[in-house]
């Protein structure tokens, strides 16, 4: 059984949304953008968006939509990072449009697996979920092949690090403002299957 109906279930109930996933686009200045890449961003997610860092997440070819949601996210103190902060800080509305829409035409690099073992595994955990534990498939939110839309993050080729941390800061709970489902999904993984999903993730063009 597939878990996709539970997983659209979770997601409008803790989000108020609507299973559109359409998203409003935004327009913005690609060669601001990239400057302003150059000289604030660039150290930790590489001039393009592609970061270097495994602890870092990869930032180019996200939808716009997303990042500009995110960034606003630090701004408001709804995700806490001591490193993003003050940067996010010293940016204006205008700036983080600029910056989105010059990392979404971006082109992202392949994704480094570093256990190909546990790829089978996360390929069925990431496509069917876990029914007798509860865990929804990733699909209904970030489409099979990862990419996502404007209102769920592109995870395809995202670095394996950066992933298992993520799930583990909505595992702990510091990532409260985040949707709920994903908040369900990470306290439902185990380890095992949080490391396979996240080297399939990194293994998807």
């Amino acid at each position: 059984m597939r878990f996709r109906t539970v997983l659209i279930a979770l997601v409008l109930a803790g989000g108020g949304m609507t299973a559109s996933k359409a998203g409003p686009a935004i327009k913005g200045d690609v060669a601001k953008g990239e400057a302003l890449m150059a000289e604030r961003c660039a150290a930790c997610h590489g001039p393009d968006g592609n970061s270097p860092v495994p602890s870092f997440p990869k930032l180019a070819g996200q939808h716009a939509e997303y990042l500009l949601h995110e960034l606003n996210e630090y701004k408001e103190h709804h995700r806490d990072n001591e490193m993003m902060l003050p940067i996010v800080e010293s940016l204006n509305q205008e700036d983080m449009v600029n910056l989105a829409v010059f990392l979404a035409a971006q082109k992202p690099a392949p994704g480094t697996v570093t256990e190909p073992a546990l790829l089978a595994r996360g390929k069925k955990v990431y496509l069917e979920g876990n029914p007798d534990t509860g865990v929804p498939s990733c699909d209904g939110c970030h489409e099979e092949d990862g990419a996502g839309s404007s209102r769920f993050p592109r995870i395809a080729g995202q670095n394996v690090e950066y992933t298992l941390e993520q799930f583990r800061l909505y595992t702990a709970g510091k990532r409260p403002y985040a949707k709920k489902v994903m908040r369900t999904v990470a306290e439902r993984l185990t380890e095992h299957e949080a490391r396979a999903v996240a080297e399939y993730l990194a293994s998807l063009p």
